[in-house]
């Protein structure tokens, strides 16, 4: 009955479980975006950055600060330590920001602070995409006023987010003829719009009894009335817009477009809450999409990037491999077990303890997720083990004789010591991990919650409802059940041959093993390190600045350009052009940014794609600056390293201006021809700039206000919003447009009007000429810096020897970052976990055993199965990364509970018969556990082996690191646990021992 309720309440527990693509993990970064029209990179450097990073070095646990400064914008990004609470983090940085306010320049916008979460990775993108001649500005409206709205009451939407739109305006092209002959320019068109759109405002009348409020109305409403604007000219004159100017409806000039299969788009990104269901959340999600398709039959909807195909995949093949793996399982106990009834016994217990683990899910607050539910495939074959054990030990008590009551309960009782101290060794080894931190802590939390879960409820059925089933199968049976068969005998008997082989020459044989142990750990230093798995993709992102000062328009034309000569290649393609419109945009872009999105059929294709991708570009725009990556999901967005693999920091001696680009240039250059591959920083990059040069002595000469002249340039350039309209909730701009196609052009045709008789070019107060300077400027804690980097790792060693030996030449100071360095950290923390877990393991088995020399015959068993680990991921062409390293550090919990079982039996035995005869008995009697418990193992995690997606490449190297350490490292500890016995317990020692 009790277990009954338990059952019931984990269902209940289950039905309510968040279910996630990866665990719930805080992002510790915030990125703070800076807006200051009209500042160059180095004046946003230094009243703004310079000033910002100092300020917030006291944040608390802040690992590192990098700013990029830009002309008129730029961010700086703050990273802290993972385990930061970054609700307070906000709050601080927010704070240092205020007080900074009165150190800011006059004028500029409060910063941006923006808090970086998962849900910022959007689950979806609907494009949107008119038919026919559907305008852009009709289908902005739809898309922003109507579609936002609905897809914002979805239950579960914390945001939705939208990039393309095109807005109207109203152009005022001023005839520049017209104004020289009239003696005016735009700024007396300017003030004329101000003075003809202003609220006068309400006036209170009273009335004999009653009050009226009479509004002055004086406001611009369309095109139209802006033509009939009246205003004086210097010599008295009454002229009217229209006649020195071309009045007409238009849409703003863009600053960015989206572009959907090579058509211009408007995209719509929904972003859900953190505790909503994706599942349902997306069923309302295509509900709603499919209801717009109907009543917008001249819009077409198409919804991209869609992250819940990922989960279903993921989750799905989780699920598959639970399921495969424990038919693999059972398919064992069939092969050698004789009493068929108790394989189906044990698929009562398997699903009981698997469902009860979830009661620890809701405790522990833990989610369904591909890293919660791979630990509960890890435990699978853990909870087998633990049944076939029981199983094992009643049936050998009751051919010894002993009634089925006696037998349940002593052949439990006796095996609760060995199983609780597996249980504790095998949780033991997952507790240093939750405190390693980083990447590795977060995965190992849910997992190590998932494996004791799995292993608490595994202990609790095994103990107590496991012996009364199993009274309740044989309780009419009058004969003892048949445990062995043919194939068990068989390898029985290869065992006992193999045993008696290795005893009569254990001088040489247990030299050898443990020889072979501790040299076969030498395989680490030929797998290569990583970070995190590689991950099959099939879709990319291409971001690409032209490096080049081109407008978004020839960006939009070179965007297509690509996108149509690589249709056959692709199944979709997004483009976002230029500057986005996104609330959660954080990378800064420019008019010369671009990022596509490319899906193809396969990841062969993808690759494909890439490399024609980037000869293509190579061949056609060399000055390009192009990066290929993966494009970016939950996934990526948690867990992947935002770094390159190795980059260097070249800086000033004193940090605080930048190196000049004629020394630092030509070094770059030489770098280049040295390093294949190698990529220069934002700050490293060089665009082409205008600098005017006013002539102070000519302006006095003429009596000139230089202001006079700063005004001209500031409405001659560019588009200038003067005023707007307003009308039901809309904002239509009118700006000052300028149709000269070209800056010399503007420069040539602008003349400066000072009265009514004095009218000069304005060339003859400033000049202009080209130069080239540094396009951002980047800085961390340290100061600006300009980095170089590369992905190979075989040239990290010899770039950091180069930059070093170039720094003290040029008397520069050189730092470096990146995953080359973390890496060898993390795997210096992953050796000092792992000495720590061992460290756990020997002590809970000298508490165990009662005995300091007992505990390191299961320490020497573990080179063994460390050899067995590195050996299978060799040969699967594995990297040692964070996953595979975790793997080793479970097999290590796995593969001593075969060497407790023994030294128990061992132990158990010697009391009764000398110590040669209890190694020889106790083989025999542990060897039908130990070797289903490891197959069990086993095959329970062959499935991430036959599986693909991203679940299965996560996954794999976890498992092959387990699978090689169970497979060999069993085989070996069968001969190696029994002559470690021998050689640390002799007679004496082992009697000295058990008293």
């Amino acid at each position: 009955m009790t277990f009954a309720v338990l059952l019931a309440l984990s269902g209940i527990v289950l039905w309510y479980l968040p279910v996630s693509l990866l665990p719930a993990i805080d992002v510790p970064r915030i990125v703070i975006k800076v807006q200051m029209p009209n500042t160059s990179p180095a004046e946003l450097e230094q009243s703004v950055f310079r000033p910002m990073r100092e300020a917030m070095l006291t944040v608390g646990n802040l690992r590192e600060i990098n700013s990029r400064a830009n002309s008129e914008s730029g961010q700086a990004e703050l990273v802290f330590e993972y385990g930061t609470n970054m609700e307070i983090a906000y709050i601080e940085v927010n704070e240092k920001i205020d007080q900074l306010t009165n150190r800011m320049p006059r004028g500029m916008t409060r910063p941006q602070v923006i808090r970086i979460n998962t849900s910022d990775v959007p689950v979806a993108r609907l494009q949107i995409v008119g038919k026919g001649d559907v305008s852009m500005v009709a289908l902005s409206n739809l898309a922003e006023f109507v579609i936002k709205k609905r897809l914002e009451g979805l239950e579960g939407v914390s945001l939705v987010d939208i990039n393309g739109l095109q807005r109207p305006a109203v152009f005022v092209m001023p005839l520049q003829e017209k104004l020289q002959a009239l003696q005016i320019d735009e700024e007396t068109i300017a003030e004329a719009l101000r003075r003809n759109n202003q609220d006068i405002g309400a006036v209170s009348v009273r009335d004999g009894q009653y009050r009226y409020f009479m509004q002055l109305v004086s406001r611009l409403e369309n095109a139209a009335q802006v033509e009939r604007i009246a205003f004086n000219t210097p010599r008295g004159q009454v002229v009217r817009v229209k006649e020195v100017a071309v009045v007409k409806d238009s849409i703003q000039r863009p600053q960015g477009f989206h572009f959907f299969n090579d058509k211009e788009a408007i995209v719509i990104t929904l972003h859900k809450q953190a505790k909503a269901q994706m599942p349902e959340l997306m069923k309302q999600f295509h509900a709603a999409v499919a209801d717009l398709k109907r009543n917008y039959p001249d819009v077409d909807f198409h919804i991209t990037q869609d992250q819940s195909i990922l989960l279903d995949v993921s989750i799905g093949n989780l699920r598959n491999d639970l399921i495969f793996g424990g038919l693999f399982a059972f398919l064992v106990l069939f092969l050698f077990i004789g009493n068929y009834r108790i394989p189906f016994l044990i698929g009562v217990i398997l699903p009981t303890s698997f469902l009860m683990s979830f009661l620890v899910f809701g405790v522990f607050g833990i989610s369904v997720n591909i890293i919660s539910l791979a630990g509960l495939a890890l435990g699978l074959g853990m909870t087998i083990d633990n049944a076939i054990i029981i199983f094992d030990h009643i049936g050998k008590k009751r051919l010894q004789g002993k009634n089925l009551l006696d037998s349940c309960v002593e052949g439990t009782t006796e095996m609760v010591p060995p199983l609780l101290s597996s249980a504790l060794t095998t949780q033991a080894v997952f507790i240093p991990l939750v405190f390693l931190g980083g990447i590795s802590g977060a995965l190992a939390y849910d997992q190590a919650v998932a494996v004791g879960a799995i292993l608490l409820t595994s202990l609790l059925v095994s103990f107590f409802l496991l012996p009364m089933l199993y009274m309740l199968l044989f309780r009419n049976s009058n004969t003892l059940p048949k445990e062995d068969n043919r194939l068990f005998t068989a390898s029985l008997k290869l065992y006992k041959a193999g045993f008696h082989f290795v005893w009569k020459r254990r001088k040489v044989a247990f030299p050898f093993l443990l020889v072979l142990g501790i040299a076969g750990m030498g395989l680490a230093l030929l797998l290569r390190v990583e970070g995190l798995p590689a991950i099959e993709r099939r879709d990319l992102s291409l971001l690409i600045n032209w490096n080049e000062a081109i407008d978004v328009a020839e960006n939009a034309r070179r965007t297509n350009q690509i996108t149509q000569y690589f249709a056959k290649q692709r199944i979709i393609s997004e483009s976002d052009v230029g500057i986005r419109q996104f609330l959660l945009q954080t990378s800064p872009a420019t008019l010369q940014d671009t990022e596509i999105y490319f899906l193809t059929a396969s990841e062969s294709e993808k690759n494909k794609l890439v490399s024609a991708l980037q000869s293509w570009l190579f061949t056609n725009y060399p000055n390009a600056r192009v990066v290929v990556q993966d494009a970016p999901n939950t996934f990526d967005f948690v867990f992947s390293a935002q770094e390159v693999y190795l980059e260097a920091k070249l800086r000033n001696s004193n940090g605080l201006r930048p190196i000049p680009p004629a020394e630092l240039l030509p070094e770059v250059e030489k770098m280049h021809q040295k390093f294949a591959g190698l990529s220069p920083g934002e700050g490293t990059l060089q665009e082409t700039q205008v600098r005017l040069l006013p002539n102070y002595d000519l302006m006095n000469s003429y009596q000139v206000n230089p202001l006079q002249v700063v005004a001209k340039v500031q409405n001659m350039l560019g588009d200038r919003p003067v005023t707007e309209i307003r009308r039901f909730g809309q904002i239509l701009p009118i700006q000052l447009y300028e149709s000269a196609p070209t800056f010399q052009q503007k420069m040539s045709s602008a003349f400066l009007s000072l009265d009514s008789v004095r009218n000069y070019p304005l060339l003859r107060f400033i000049d202009y000429n080209f130069l080239t300077d540094y396009r951002s400027l980047t800085a961390d804690k340290a100061g600006i810096y300009h980095s170089v980097a590369i992905d190979e790792p075989a040239q990290a060693t010899a770039l950091i020897d180069y930059t070093e030996n170039l720094a003290r030449k040029q008397q520069w100071k050189v730092d470096f970052s990146g995953q080359h360095l973390e890496n060898r950290e993390n795997l210096l923390k992953l050796i000092f976990i792992l000495c720590i877990s061992v460290g756990l393991l020997y002590f809970i088995l000298a508490i165990e055993f009662e005995s300091f020399k007992m505990p390191l015959i299961v320490v020497f068993t573990l080179p063994l199965g460390f050899t067995g680990s590195l050996l299978m991921l060799w040969l699967f062409g594995e990297s040692m990364n964070i996953m595979a390293a975790m793997g080793l550090v479970v097999m290590l919990g796995i593969i001593d509970n075969d060497s407790i079982l023994k030294i128990d039996a061992i132990n158990r035995l010697r009391k009764e018969m000398p110590l040669d005869q209890a190694i020889a008995q106790a083989g025999e009697l542990t060897f039908k556990p130990i070797l289903m418990t490891s197959l069990t193992n086993v095959l329970a995690l062959v499935p991430f082996l036959l599986d693909s997606g991203l679940s299965a490449d996560l996954q794999r190297p976890f498992a092959l690191a387990i699978i090689g350490g169970l497979s060999i490292g069993t085989v070996t500890a069968l001969y190696f646990v029994p002559l470690m016995y021998k050689f640390l317990m002799p007679e004496q020692g082992v009697e000295d021992a058990l008293r």
